[in-house]
């Protein structure tokens, strides 16, 4: 799996459907049949990821709009997004090497 550092970007897979039921999202992958269920924070981050963006300004969003300590946020931000990715509903993406 790619590392996910600050620079790291980020976005949502088109290969679901996703709907908003009492608060949690509820997201279906069409392409395996699976579906994960995102409360909390979780729906905000997924909101986020619609369009591309690095992690470091997902942490930085959601440290201030929840007031979360940054690396707290930071480590939760990273292990969602690699749950997301295991579930193949997110495309992570390394920066370039200079």
């Amino acid at each position: 799996m790619t590392a996910i550092e600050a620079s790291t970007t980020v976005v949502a897979r088109d290969n679901h459907v996703s709907t908003t039921v009492e608060g949690e999202t509820i997201l279906l992958n069409k392409e395996a049949g699976t579906y994960q269920g995102l409360s909390g924070v979780g729906p905000r981050v997924w909101e986020l990821i619609q369009e591309p963006t690095t992690v470091g300004t997902l942490v930085e969003t959601v440290s201030a709009e929840y007031d979360v300590e940054s690396r707290r946020c930071e480590r939760d931000v990273r292990e969602f997004l690699r749950q997301l990715a295991a579930e193949q509903l997110v495309e992570i993406d390394a920066p370039s090497a200079p």
